[in-house]
């Protein structure tokens, strides 16, 4: 499977194939599908993969990223990973994370994770998902923005990237949320949602207009404000 990065580097259209970010060279994604690093001391995939890629024998313009809700990263601190790999940690404010992301590290531990990881020489991110207007969110979401600047605040050579998902459903996925978790209280009311169709003809409920547009604005201002230098690559 790593064989094929060599066939696919520089074929890219994120990173490689623009100018912005050409020198990033191709990131290739590895949690795609699952959380990798939950999953590690079964596996021993992601400690393979960074070691590979960070050796530079699959190309010096490949590179890896992963996102993860675990903090169980001592066995990827002393890889030879070449900074070639970015551990994003998945965050949220206390009030989602606490209700809604059982039998994951909690936010403290997994921002100690970050901090070690940086402090190790890897690229490091924030997977800001799924956002939510909870009651009084921009208190909550400060906070945890502050909690990341006070982790990272000291890191020689940070380098910290920021990406934020708002929360989304369709209507299969609300149907398997709904199956596996019966008494969920996670917001799924189309009504309250605005509906958005894909070029394939799916449907997804996303917030409406005027409160994606509040959230966007206040998280442009607050990141650049908490963390400044870390860019965010986009909103969704």
């Amino acid at each position: 499977m790593l064989a094929g990065i060599g066939t696919h580097t520089g074929r890219g259209s994120v990173t490689s194939g623009t100018a912005e970010r050409g020198h990033e060279g191709t990131t290739f994604e590895l949690s795609c599908y699952t959380d990798p690093l939950g999953i590690e001391h079964l596996t021993g995939s992601l400690s393979a993969a960074v070691s590979r890629v960070g050796s530079g024998g699959l190309g010096a313009d490949a590179a890896l990223r992963f996102t993860t809700k675990f903090d169980a990263v001592d066995g990827l601190l002393d890889l030879s990973h070449g900074r070639r790999t970015r551990m994003r940690v998945s965050v949220n404010a206390d009030e989602v994370a606490g209700r809604f992301e059982g039998g994951t590290a909690p936010m403290p531990a997994r921002l100690t994770a970050l901090r070690r990881m940086a402090l190790a020489g890897y690229r490091v991110g924030l997977t800001v998902a799924p956002v939510m207007p909870v009651p009084d969110w921009r208190s909550s979401y400060a906070r945890m923005l502050d909690d990341v600047a006070a982790a990272t605040s000291d890191v020689p050579d940070l380098d910290l990237t920021v990406e934020i998902i708002t929360h989304r459903f369709t209507p299969g996925s609300k149907d398997v949320l709904l199956e596996w978790y019966p008494r969920t209280q996670l917001e799924m009311d189309e009504t309250q949602r605005t509906q958005k169709r894909n070029k394939f003809g799916g449907t997804k409920y996303v917030y409406p207009r005027e409160v994606m547009s509040q959230m966007r604005g206040w998280f442009t201002d607050a990141v650049a404000e908490r963390l400044p230098g870390a860019p965010l690559l986009y909103w969704t």
